[in-house]
């Protein structure tokens, strides 16, 4: 008898809500601190700044609504939600899954196009003008544009057709307890009964990849290149700016390692592991789940990094203090207050 997955799907769940609760939170913590926290103004930065984070709200949010999951069995996976919020009809979840792929590609643009905004401005600040005003929409655009390629190739090629059915049906009632006639998704199988590739299906595996690699083909090509000629270009500038160029270029740097296991691998793992066609079932979905938790982490990250950011907090959290101990009867008087205040928010 098969073992049940189904307590994966709970683990699964429980880590998307984390993910989206933390990302609320941090997110939000991040937008405010970029438009109203800073005292010193990162010009057309702070748009790539803010919209990042509000990728990621959009993308939690989905998947707290959707609940997606995945399992891969052999030389196929499929990708599905049975959640039906609001009593909506099956194509929209459908759609929802779609969107929820969009704004995953989106996503990863949007960072690859961080990394060249600050190449630019080390190297070549005559071209920060198309970050600034309306020309920023071409940013929004590349991203949007990248978004819609994933989304449409998942429901071109990704449809869950009568072989693909077949294929999952009894695994899918043996370890998961569901009807596949109920389920709302995408499936992709590698090869068909004979052992050819089931090149139509396989395709969208090739549009993602192609995505991927052209994001994190700019991201590396910016790294390194930052890496080796950075030092000799920062030397013009002043002692500030070069700090934040620094503190930029390691939150750069955070943001490649962090996506890479967080963001990249767990989706690379799904869709390739069925081209090995080995006799395996795994709950793919408890990985998938790890996509949750970065834009948190991404937040964090910056705000960790980058001085104006721990300053920004240190400030609110000492104004608050101090209303909070000049309004206590016990602290009222300056010189109490200036016992009980931490020195740590001095610095």
């Amino acid at each position: 008898m098969s073992a049940s997955f189904i307590r994966y799907v709970t683990y699964a769940e429980s880590v998307a809500q984390f993910g989206f609760f933390s990302t609320i939170i941090f997110c939000f913590i991040f937008i405010i601190l970029t438009i109203f926290g800073r005292k010193r103004s990162f010009g057309s930065y702070k748009n790539l700044l803010i919209s990042f984070p509000v990728f990621g709200i959009v993308f939690a949010t989905i998947e707290l609504i959707i609940y997606p999951n995945v399992y891969s069995h052999n030389a196929g996976y499929i990708f599905y939600s049975t959640s039906r919020p609001f009593n909506i009809k099956k194509e929209v979840v459908t759609w929802l899954l779609a969107f929820y792929a969009g704004v995953y590609a989106s996503t990863i643009s949007m960072l690859s196009v961080q990394f060249v905004y600050r190449y630019c401005a080390v190297f070549d600040e005559k071209k920060l003008r198309f970050f600034k005003g309306w020309k920023f929409l071409i940013c929004i655009l590349y991203s949007v544009f990248f978004g819609v390629q994933c989304a449409s190739g998942h429901v071109y090629f990704d449809y869950i057709d009568d072989y693909s059915r077949t294929y999952f049906k009894q695994e899918m009632l043996d370890r998961y307890n569901i009807d596949i006639s109920e389920i709302i998704g995408f499936s992709v199988v590698a090869y068909d009964e004979n052992g050819d590739v089931r090149w139509f299906n396989v395709s969208c595996t090739v549009n993602v990849s192609f995505i991927m690699l052209i994001q994190y083909s700019v991201i590396i090509y910016c790294t390194v290149f930052m890496y080796r000629e950075m030092e000799s270009k920062l030397r013009m500038l002043s002692i500030s700016l070069q700090n934040l160029h620094k503190q930029f270029f390691k939150t750069l740097i955070l943001q490649i390692s962090t996506p890479t296991i967080t963001f990249f691998s767990p989706v690379l793992f799904i869709m390739f592991i069925p081209f090995l066609n080995i006799e395996t079932d795994l709950p793919t979905g408890i990985f998938f789940c790890a996509i949750a938790i970065y834009p948190a982490m991404d937040a964090i990250i910056v705000m960790y990094i980058v001085k104006d950011y721990r300053y920004a907090i240190k400030r609110i959290l000492r104004k608050n203090l101090k209303k909070l101990l000049c309004n206590d009867p016990i602290f009222s008087n300056a010189e109490t207050v200036a016992a009980k205040y931490p020195p740590a928010f001095d610095n």
